[in-house]
């Protein structure tokens, strides 16, 4: 898919975000290269999930990753106090253990408040800047 304007959550519709499986296929495509990304960079990929949702699979580092699906044109709303109620964005944090070729949930925005999702993310950002120093 081209990079083309996104159209918003419509009104009283929750988003369709995708399961913590679909969230790995994603982060598996991103550690393979990216063959199925939008756009990338050395660090992250962009992925269409939907005409509404798009996925950003970042390398937080060595073998960790976010990955995080949102809605870039965000959500029709009636009144402005409807937009507290939603769920902005979901997100998982996982590790690809290397000898076992397999991956470990470490934490999910569903499981944590999305204050302590994005706290625990920068961290991990903070962790790899620090050790490229």
């Amino acid at each position: 898919m081209t990079k083309e304007p996104r159209k918003p959550i419509p009104y009283q519709v929750p988003p369709d975000y995708p399961t913590y499986e679909q969230a790995i296929a994603y982060a598996e495509d991103f550690r393979n290269g990216a063959p199925g990304s939008y756009e990338q960079g050395e660090r992250y990929a962009l992925y269409w999930l939907t005409s509404t949702l798009e996925v950003r699979t970042t390398l937080l580092k060595e073998n960790i990753y976010s990955v995080v699906v949102y809605p870039p044109a965000g959500f029709e709303v009636a009144y402005a106090d409807d937009i507290e109620g939603y769920e902005h964005f979901r997100g998982w944090i996982v590790e690809y253990n290397t000898v076992f070729q397999e991956w470990l949930l470490l934490v999910g925005s569903q499981e944590v408040s999305i204050d302590e999702f994005k706290r625990i993310r920068r961290e991990y950002k903070a962790a790899s800047t620090q050790g490229e120093n």
